[in-house]
């Protein structure tokens, strides 16, 4: 009996749990199993349930390609697209075309197609599919405490000698103001002020996916895998920008993200204040490393600005802009994609 394609029911779902199960193990199955309502049901641009396409055969499932709807600023106007997330094959249907039937399912229901931190056969799919690639997202990190991470590299001793930079650099970073007619502070209610930041600051992009309120709360406080921090920048009470940051043990070493940091493309004095107040932040908390992926050169220049330098690039960005009257944008410098899109930090 011949393949179909088809949108995701309710049938498909323990087919789909035992092959993801078979592929990933028991411990990501069950942590997946946590995240699905959130990202699938609940998501702002999902209002008709779950787009997940699956491939069947005599009614049972062989995989899916799942996708995150977005609504996506693209040069001049908003447009539908979906990043593929969630992209699988039963391990016995695999080389026999599912993945690419797949795949058009996906591109042919949006008006662009977004990947992003694809593994190698996914980025091969897309690339032989006419997806644009874009390159690596950029790579940026800062040392906070630099004793901390020589002593864990080369021992104990390295990480004594290597103190006293420590403090000097913590001196250095206390004495960065902020700009007099700007406050940096928590968020409260993610409101109607971030509908109006997102209205005036996406012109300054070729393409971002739409950050309103329904979005940041979605993505940043609902999120049941992850607990991220959201501070606002504001220039005489008016919202201008924000950041969304983590930070977590690895290996022995406290590491920070900043997940996101929207402002308009040309307000430098916000995203300063949001990093001096994002990296003090993160030093009161025993932070030894901030890493941060981004594609805006603008963001970019702040970051260097505040102590960041380019580590090695990571994650292929890919896109195809299926109608013909859509213009294509390769310049990824006038990109806003950070970590936190896509469903990269899961």
């Amino acid at each position: 009996m011949s393949v179909e394609i088809g949108l995701r029911s309710t049938a498909d779902a323990d087919d789909l749990h035992s092959i993801y199960r078979r592929i990933f193990g028991d411990t990501k199955a069950a942590t997946r199993r946590t995240t699905w309502s959130w990202q699938y049901e609940r998501n702002p641009q999902s209002p008709s349930g779950p787009v997940v396409y699956v491939a069947r055969r005599d009614a049972h499932a062989l995989g899916q390609m799942g996708t995150m709807p977005v609504s996506l600023w693209w040069g001049d106007r908003e447009v539908r697209a979906a990043w593929g997330i969630d992209y699988f094959v039963s391990p016995d249907a695999e080389g026999q075309g599912h993945s690419i039937a797949l795949a058009k399912a996906w591109m042919q229901g949006v008006d662009v197609a977004l990947a992003l931190g694809l593994a190698e056969t996914s980025y091969l799919i897309c690339r032989r599919l006419g997806f644009a690639d874009l390159g690596f997202v950029p790579f940026h990190q800062a040392i906070l405490d630099p004793g901390a991470i020589a002593g864990k590299r080369y021992g104990t001793l390295a990480g004594r000698l290597a103190a006293p930079l420590t403090a000097a650099m913590r001196l250095v970073r206390k004495k960065r103001p902020l700009p007099a007619d700007m406050e940096v502070r928590d968020a409260e209610d993610i409101g109607a002020d971030y509908d109006a930041l997102w209205q005036t600051a996406r012109i300054g992009y070729d393409a971002c996916v739409r950050r309103d309120a329904g979005y940041v709360r979605w993505r940043y406080r609902e999120t049941p895998h992850k607990q991220y921090a959201i501070v606002e920048s504001r220039r005489r009470g008016a919202l201008t920008g924000f950041a969304v940051t983590r930070h977590e043990d690895y290996k022995g070493l406290r590491l920070g993200w900043i997940v996101d940091l929207f402002t308009a493309a040309g307000d430098r004095d916000s995203r300063d204040a949001l990093l001096t107040t994002v990296m003090q932040r993160f030093e009161h908390a025993g932070v030894a490393r901030v890493q941060v992926l981004c594609t805006s050169r603008a963001l970019v220049e702040s970051l260097k600005r505040h102590g960041f330098f380019a580590g090695e690039a990571r994650g292929h960005l890919c896109a195809r802009a299926n109608e013909i009257s859509l213009p294509a944008f390769t310049d990824a410098g006038r990109w806003h994609v950070v970590f936190g899109d896509g469903d990269w930090d899961r």
